[in-house]
């Protein structure tokens, strides 16, 4: 049996955490991903890097490519014999033209399978609280689209038949809803119906206008919504006063963008999400563990000589991991670091030692547990001046790396040896990406409402991406409120970042007591209770 080399994909409905494991898989598999605006750009996080990735455009009459020249393009990836994913918002298979990408692969002898993806049609409604169906109110669907094909001169709808549903669903039916609504009164409806209009549902920008089918178009007209949005008519609608569920999550509305390095999962973006934030993850760091700027012959000598050193300091988990497997390298094991006391710096640092079965001897427990000022405090108090004067210490970390921790010791009398053992550069992908991101950006239309910064890579790579990505933007960014730079605001992890991103102008309107993400995630959430989203 030939494997199917098209996957015509459900990419759901907007949150990317309602993308199926099937789908989630076959993307990162896939060769070329096809993929329309509907979609959450943070999905193609999970395909290779090597992929290539094509934006179909497809929202409204706005389309990057037409129909036809979708259908050609897939055929013609998949002949050169490479596995394609179609990936489509919301259900293929429901209103979203699967069908005749199907008829043009089968054409062609090209074999495809079918990835059913969850539908907006029941799945916004859900994250709005209207159910439905319920035993009191709804046991018939309809659901409808609001823009059928260009190509034909009179509807196919029967708005009779779709009148004597208890519930109506309306996909993509914003340029139409007038005449929507008219044709369902028309049909037999009550103009008193209960009725609601999500725009953007499932998404950290979800806004709903309740009201009936006579006074619906006014609501939503005087909210703002706009496209892309579900129209919804039926009894139903009455629950979302008594179950409305998403809107009440301490970050409902929040649009972050997570700052981090390549290729490494953020545990602040599965923190935010948790408490109903919306996440872009932004790659601002590569880490390279061997490069031509790296000395592995003065690392290979430290572990020669490793029985010298008195103290062996880790700041980072990558340090951890590029030292050790040095180690390995020269057919060695940790036994050789039995004369050394281990210095941590962060709770990432430490899980990674972990993980080799080593417990740090110095992990500081005051308020800056996880920086180097507190390793500076907790060695003073162990030690004291006096005890670190004459002691040998080993320093792994990353090129040009800033630090305090080697002046105290160097004044203290101690020998430090800063020993490189991995690279941070901005990935070549990460200015256009940040271009992209803030393409467009204004106050009416902000792309993101929160930016994280969780170390001094981040914060100086950043600035690098915005002084490339928009002329004018970074200072806008530099503005002293977020009310004057279109509602965003900057949230760093301890007050040292904050203090670095000040030096570029960034003023933090979120600063972590303690420097880890979980200290980091409670001071956002807490900000969020007090301040609306701008």
């Amino acid at each position: 049996m030939n494997k199917p080399l098209v996957y015509l994909t459900g990419a759901g409905p907007g949150d990317p955490e309602l993308l199926t494991l099937k789908a989630k898989r076959v993307i990162g598999e896939a060769d070329v991903i096809v993929y329309d605006s509907l979609i959450s750009t943070d999905l193609l996080k999970y395909a290779r890097k090597d992929c290539e990735i094509i934006y179909a455009g497809k929202r409204s009459s706005n389309h990057t490519l037409p129909q036809y020249s979708i259908n050609e393009l897939l055929a013609k990836k998949a002949k050169e014999n490479k596995i394609v994913v179609r990936l489509k918002g919301g259900d293929p298979f429901l209103y979203g033209r699967g069908g005749e990408e199907a008829e043009k692969l089968h054409e062609e002898g090209i074999d495809f399978e079918i990835i059913p993806g969850i539908s907006s049609s029941f799945a916004v409604p859900a994250y709005a609280g209207i159910p439905l169906t319920h035993r009191d109110y709804s046991s018939t669907v309809a659901i409808v689209t609001g823009h059928e094909g260009e190509h034909k001169e009179e509807t196919t709808i029967n708005w009779d038949n779709i009148a004597g549903a208890s519930t109506i669903v309306v996909l993509m039916g914003y340029k139409n809803i007038t005449n929507i609504i008219n044709e369902i009164i028309k049909a037999g409806k009550d103009e008193n119906t209960p009725a609601a209009v999500i725009q953007e549902g499932t998404t950290a920008r979800q806004k709903v206008a309740v009201g009936t089918l006579k006074t619906i178009e006014k609501e939503m007209r005087s909210e703002g919504l706009k496209s892309p949005l579900i129209f919804i008519v039926g009894e139903v609608v009455r629950l979302r006063q008594r179950i409305k569920w998403f809107e009440k999550r301490p970050l409902y509305g929040v649009k972050a963008l997570i700052t981090r390095s390549t290729g490494k999962a953020s545990s602040l973006a599965a923190n935010l999400k948790k408490y109903g934030a919306e996440t872009i993850e932004l790659p601002l760091i590569e880490i390279i563990q061997k490069s031509k700027n790296i000395d592995e012959n003065a690392i290979l000598k430290s572990i020669e000589d490793i029985s010298r050193y008195d103290f062996l300091i880790f700041t980072s988990a990558n340090a951890v991991e590029g030292y050790f497997e040095r180690i390995f390298s020269r057919g060695k094991d940790l036994r050789i670091l039995n004369n050394c006391k281990i210095i941590s710096v962060g709770a990432a640092t430490s899980a990674e030692l972990r993980k080799y079965g080593i417990i740090a001897d110095i992990f500081p427990s005051s308020s800056e547990i996880f920086s180097q000022d507190g390793i500076i405090k907790e060695l003073d108090m162990l030690y004291g001046v006096t005890n670190i004067k004459g002691k040998n210490f080993l320093f792994p970390q990353a090129l040009n790396i800033n630090s305090t921790l080697p002046e105290y010791i160097i004044s203290s009398g101690g020998v430090l040896n800063n020993i490189p053992v991995y690279e941070t550069v901005l990935p070549p992908e990460s200015i256009e990406n940040t271009a992209n991101l803030f393409k467009g950006f204004n106050a009416a239309n902000p792309s993101v409402n929160l930016i994280t910064f969780t170390s001094y890579s981040t914060v100086e790579n950043f600035v690098k991406c915005i002084e490339s990505a928009q002329e004018g933007l970074l200072g806008i960014l530099q503005r002293t409120n977020a009310d004057v730079r279109c509602g965003i605001r900057f949230a760093a992890i301890g007050r040292k970042t904050a203090e670095y991103a000040f030096r570029f102008g960034i003023k933090s309107d979120i600063i972590s007591k303690d420097v880890n993400i979980d200290s980091l995630t409670e001071e956002i959430v807490d900000f969020y209770k007090e301040h609306e989203v701008l």
